[in-house]
């Protein structure tokens, strides 16, 4: 019998020793809190701030809503653009 079916027989990994109730590293913990902090503060900042700024010039052109929600669209498109390159920059650049 070889290794990887000694494996397969006890129950362990085949890509190793960690198993589904292994414990990550600290530094991998944090590493994603960070991740994930980031990538809160840039879908967040640019929705708001869109809105902000679009209720701002609406307010200073006297009235309606076109630069609100449009600025929201942008604000969204935006944090669109930025989970994309913050995902793929995790998943691919490791």
């Amino acid at each position: 019998m070889n290794e990887d079916e000694q494996r397969a027989e006890s129950g362990e990994s085949l890509r190793g020793s960690a198993g589904p109730g292994a414990r990550r590293p600290p530094q991998t913990f944090w590493k994603l809190v960070a991740t994930l902090s980031s990538l809160g503060w840039s879908m967040v900042l640019p929705i708001i701030g869109g809105a902000f700024l679009g209720h701002y010039l609406d307010a200073q052109a006297g009235g309606g809503v076109e630069w609100t929600v449009s600025l929201l669209f942008v604000g969204v498109a935006l944090a669109l653009y930025n989970l994309y390159h913050i995902l793929f920059k995790e998943t691919v650049g490791d």
